[in-house]
């Protein structure tokens, strides 16, 4: 995979809608250092989580972190507006939020099914309905979408249905957006559960850190994968 210049995302703007996610972040860090500025979205945030965005922002003016809860569509749309209102444009899209509640099939009530498809589903389909708009103007927009898959060991079928629905919507988007748009996916293949909390919440996997999965990210986004839309690049946790 290429290397990318200190300026390769130089005055391009990027909305990440869940930096305390720990791929999330580490695709922010990157983009701001590369020239980019980043906004990133987070909910609910823990002493912990507000400390780590901390360090985006203290990057400068190249990243802002913003409170919104695009679980729903007020808070989608929210999260966008901040971004115009700062920016008055935007050229990435990063969907990276994730809730898993580990429930198995017969624990999985109405609540459950709805917070889970809201999360996941639903905030990837209404951020980028509310960004099109500030995108579209743009010369090269880019999305891409981040999934994890756990088969066998996925406990949580709502979780699972998401994720697969979102790996749909964006070659749905791929299709149906305008054709100066890129949407691709990254599909994470975990061979363990995992349940961030707390303190543990920025630690990632012993096996693949974050920033290499972010490195995936930023190539799907950067002029090297123009050729690239609709598709889905699966990573394996070894």
């Amino acid at each position: 995979m290429p290397a990318h210049s200190i300026h390769a995302f130089a005055e391009k703007v990027t909305l990440i809608t869940d930096g305390a996610n720990p791929i999330g972040r580490a695709v922010a860090l990157q983009l701001a250092l590369l020239g980019s500025y980043v906004i990133v979205g987070f909910t609910g945030a823990s002493v912990e989580v507000r400390r780590a965005l901390e360090e985006l922002k203290s990057l400068g003016t190249l990243a802002n972190a913003v409170e919104a809860d695009v679980s729903t569509v007020e808070g989608a749309k929210n999260l966008v507006a901040e971004v115009e209102k700062l920016y008055g444009r935007l050229d990435l899209l990063v969907n990276t939020l994730k809730f898993d509640p580990q429930a198995s099939f017969a624990e999985t009530n109405l609540d459950i099914w709805q917070k889970t498809i809201d999360a996941n589903l639903k905030s990837v389909f209404f951020v980028t309905q509310s960004a099109l708009p500030l995108m579209s103007p743009r010369p090269k927009p880019a999305i891409v979408n981040i999934v994890t898959n756990r088969e066998p060991e996925e406990k949580n079928p709502a979780f699972a249905a998401a994720q697969t629905a979102i790996v749909g919507l964006t070659k749905q988007l791929a299709r149906q957006l305008p054709e100066n748009f890129r949407v691709n996916c990254v599909a994470i293949n975990e061979k363990t559960e995992e349940k961030p909390a707390g303190s543990e919440f920025f630690k990632t996997s012993q096996n693949v850190a974050a920033d290499d999965m972010a490195r995936v990210v930023v190539f799907l986004l950067s002029a090297e994968a123009k050729a690239l839309s609709g598709q889905i690049l699966t990573l394996d946790k070894r």
